[in-house]
């Protein structure tokens, strides 16, 4: 059961964490109402997310899309390469479903995942000169 938790070896917590996959990111992925900035992690995937007042005004949307984004995460993370991700909700987000809203995160995740994929197989096939 271990396998679907979200503890805090899974949350990106400090500012720094959250400042070097801001400077170091590696993959972005667009979604909608999502952008995804990601860096490679050492130990476990990890994610944090950032809900800007200016984007989503109100506290109870801005904790729906959290809880939302955490959930996707927690559903998902075993999927996924070890890397650091950052979650950022677009503008206009607070009037889009639930569904729609773990539609999208879920094809971020894939998206994300390919993007990883791909990364680590050309960084593992160049040949020396």
């Amino acid at each position: 059961m271990t396998l679907y938790s979200f503890g805090t070896e899974k949350r990106i917590r400090c500012a720094a964490d959250y400042k070097s996959v801001f400077d170091d990111a590696l993959f972005k992925v667009h979604q909608p109402h999502f952008l995804f900035l990601a860096r490679n992690s050492e130990e476990h995937s990890r994610l944090g997310i950032i809900v800007a007042k200016k984007k989503v005004r109100r506290a109870h949307e801005r904790n729906r899309i959290k809880r939302i984004a955490r959930e996707s995460f927690r559903l998902n993370h075993h999927n996924i390469d070890l890397l650091d991700i950052v979650v950022m909700p677009k503008k206009g987000i607070e009037s889009v479903s639930n569904e729609d809203l773990h539609q999208q995160l879920k094809f971020a995740w894939h998206k994300l995942q390919r993007l990883s994929k791909k990364r680590h197989n050309n960084t593992t096939t160049i040949p020396p000169k």
